[in-house]
């Protein structure tokens, strides 16, 4: 596969160092799995640390080129991520937002979420990425599409298959048939991915266009999603789709040529 991007992958610390990861180790490892760019955002700021975060993952994105950067939102640090926003949005490694309601402990349904969306994150044309799932009862896939029908021209990535790898395996696919989101991709970043048909399955439902190949790292090993995914039964074309064309459609910015970003004489302060 000569290009496959990865939209879910993490830079900085969990409390296991195996799962954590700079710049130069999060690339090593998804050479490993044939990944030729990857988006990541700050594993921190996931929950709350969204300063020193962002500016650690920014940091380390400019110095590789295949790694671009979602901005870390969150509604409780609302000045602290309109300024952030202020400071790199327009930056050509930064794609889109990520917001994790359950680590960060917000509905995705909650008031000062939609106006973050409404005034500072729609305008700017950025996708967002969530963390979706059942046992994350602050965001689970109808609430998810709920807020993605609220901003129609915004695009909104559910991650994990908007199921996790817990509870009903049906639950984001009955929430899309019953509610039909128009602007709203999946990406594949869960152990659930590994059961048998279970992708097949998926994009039955949702289409082949609707689906973003992600991979979790460094939580989880990036070649088992890559062989996975020349393992399905698929059209050539839905697993090109999956690999890399979809992305750039759920993120409209990687589509741009990027040429070599040159490191920063001075950095940028978040």
């Amino acid at each position: 596969m000569r290009r496959l991007i990865d939209v879910h992958t993490h830079l900085g610390w969990f409390s296991d160092a195996r799962l954590s990861a700079d710049g130069a180790q999060l690339c090593d490892l998804l050479r490993k799995g044939g990944i030729t760019e990857a988006i990541s955002f700050s594993a921190e700021g996931c929950y709350g640390s969204i300063r020193s975060g962002n500016q650690y993952t920014f940091q380390e994105v400019m110095k590789h080129p295949m790694l671009r950067m979602l901005v870390i939102a969150h509604p409780y640090h609302y000045k602290d991520t309109t300024e952030i926003l202020e400071s790199v949005a327009d930056h050509p490694k930064v794609v889109g937002i990520k917001i994790h309601p359950h680590l960060g402990n917000f509905h995705i349904l909650d008031r000062n979420l939609s106006r973050l969306v409404e005034q500072e994150i729609a305008p700017r044309g950025l996708p967002i990425l969530s963390h979706v799932a059942n046992d994350a009862p602050n965001v689970r896939a109808a609430d998810f599409f709920t807020l993605a029908k609220r901003f129609p021209e915004t695009n909104f990535i559910a991650a994990h298959l908007g199921i996790g790898i817990l509870g009903d395996s049906q639950a984001a696919l009955n929430a899309w048939c019953e509610m039909q989101p128009k602007n709203v991709w999946l990406d594949m970043a869960t152990i659930r991915a590994f059961q048998t048909s279970k992708v097949e399955e998926y994009i039955s439902v949702v289409g082949a266009d609707r689906i973003c190949f992600g991979t979790d790292a460094p939580l989880y090993f990036p070649p088992a999603f890559t062989a996975a995914l020349n393992s399905f039964e698929l059209t050539e074309a839905a697993r090109e789709q999956i690999a890399w064309r979809n992305a750039l459609k759920a993120f409209p910015r990687l589509a741009a040529v990027q040429t070599h970003v040159a490191p920063l004489e001075e950095p940028v302060r978040i």
